[in-house]
């Protein structure tokens, strides 16, 4: 059996504080845009401060929405 995820949230980047937080499937999408309100970069990830990564899951989580921190 196979775990999906909603979101993958990828921790390394160029600026050491911000993580990308990339949706996997349209209702991830429609979140990210609609609830979380966030701007999404041209390769589709949303940028987010390291500080509210946490916040982000929960608030995910209780959308019923599971995320992938990479």
């Amino acid at each position: 059996m196979s775990v999906t995820y909603d979101f993958q949230i990828v921790s390394v980047t160029e600026i050491p504080s911000i993580s990308l937080v990339y949706a996997q499937n349209e209702e991830a999408y429609n979140y990210l845009v609609d609830e979380a309100d966030m701007a999404l970069l041209p390769d589709g990830g949303a940028p987010i401060s390291r500080s509210r990564v946490g916040d982000f899951i929960s608030d995910a989580g209780h959308a019923h929405l599971c995320s992938d921190y990479v």
